[in-house]
């Protein structure tokens, strides 16, 4: 296998898979959690990137107030438009041309950066239509680049700014799918993911078919975030590994194990945090519904202007954070693939902690260079002990790595 270099292949169809996507605009959940849910986009766009050599620097980004659209070109050429649904004020105009030299891939931290911070379900669209109109200039960034070896989605799945790439990278002389995904919603509304992860809705379950990625071991790339539930295991930067027992790919999640440990980097592993559970959707969601309802019904009964501004700020906040729990994915649809998009079977997740002290002053977790060399380091290892175990639950597989 030499020194398992990164290099574009001459075979249609990956033995392994890497996902990566962006969940537009979901920065908050329940309880707490928070997140960069761009980080599965960045390391994915870095390995794409890297071996094409394109430059997703961000060359310029426009406004039209009237319309409430967003431009954003690279220095690459890509382009990406995305729409406000409230429009756009002069000074947002201002705003926007600091993201201009900034690089694109980290879609979320230009966004926070240019606007100081950024909510989602509609509570603040002009930043997460920014980062929605960055993440597809890069993705157009690196189609054009190289037109004849990146597969792109074409269809325009109502509602959304959904569209996914993918390209079949080697690692050392073996074949490797890498998918790209955008998630997200007209107007800056986000989040809408029911197409992240390995999931194979519409035209992007005919990308990954000619990608050959329907039924490989796959690693999916997820957030960099805070969990309170966690927040007392961690002291520092630390990677996640999910692979729920019984259900995912158990040897994607120990080769992702074994290559943290061979680099030396703090990691957790769980086998339980991802159970699939009929209905933990829904209830979450009635949960929330009951919630607003309560709100609702305290407004009606007070009197005072106090009480009342009291009342609708914590349903701002409940909408802004909390529900992003909820609006992110179908019902249904999570019942089988569950929050981070897994098909049964496939794959496992890794995703990057924050501890508190981080939460604490920088209040929204941010994507930085370091973090995405890491998680590329750590993949590539990955990739390197799979290709030579093989996953022990595929015969077929073992022995055409072997050849």
């Amino acid at each position: 296998m030499g020194d398992y270099k990164l290099s574009i292949s001459s075979k249609d169809k990956g033995l392994f898979g890497v996902v990566g996507h962006v969940g537009v605009g979901h920065v908050h959940s329940h309880s707490g959690f928070v997140q960069d849910d761009s980080a599965g986009f960045a390391v994915v766009a870095a390995f794409l990137r890297d071996v094409i050599d394109a430059d997703t620097h961000i060359k310029k980004v426009e406004g039209d107030p009237s319309m409430g659209k967003i431009f954003v070109e690279t220095y690459g050429g890509g382009v990406g438009v995305t729409r406000a649904r409230r429009g756009l004020t002069p000074w947002e105009l201002q705003l926007l041309k600091r993201a201009e030299d900034e690089d694109g891939i980290y879609s979320q931290s230009v966004a926070i950066k240019t606007f100081g911070r950024m909510y989602g379900q509609g509570a603040m669209e002009v930043p997460v239509a920014l980062q929605g109109a960055i993440t597809l200039s890069v993705m157009d960034t690196l189609v054009k680049q190289a037109p004849h070896l990146i597969s792109v989605t074409e269809s325009q799945f109502p509602g959304k700014i959904d569209k996914m790439v993918g390209m079949i990278l080697d690692v050392g002389n073996v074949p490797v799918s890498f998918l790209l995904n955008i998630n997200g919603t007209e107007g800056g509304i986000g989040p809408d993911e029911d197409l992240e992860g390995n999931t194979t809705g519409g035209d992007k379950g005919n990308l990954m078919s000619k990608l050959g990625m329907l039924e490989i071991p796959t690693i999916i790339v997820e957030s960099k975030a805070y969990i309170p539930a966690l927040k007392d295991k961690i002291s520092d930067i630390t990677f996640f590994v999910r692979a729920q027992k019984g259900i995912d790919n158990s040897y994607v999640g120990n080769a992702l194990i074994s290559a943290l440990e061979d680099l030396n980097l703090s990691h957790i592993f769980s086998e339980e945090a991802l159970p699939q559970k009929e209905g933990q959707l829904q209830a979450l969601t009635s949960e929330l519904g009951n919630r607003i309802i309560e709100l609702g019904q305290e407004l009606k009964k007070v009197d005072l202007a106090y009480d009342k501004v009291n009342i609708v700020a914590e349903l701002a906040k409940l909408i802004s954070e909390d529900a992003g729990a909820v609006t992110f994915m179908s019902n249904s649809l999570h019942d089988v693939v569950r929050g981070a998009g897994m098909i049964p079977g496939t794959s496992a997740v890794i995703s990057m902690l924050v501890p508190q002290n981080y939460k604490d002053y920088y209040k929204i977790p941010m994507l930085e260079p370091m973090d995405v060399r890491n998680y590329q380091r750590i993949i590539l290892k990955a990739l390197k002990k799979l290709i030579i175990y093989g996953n022990e639950a595929s015969e077929e597989l073992k022995q055409r790595i072997q050849r």
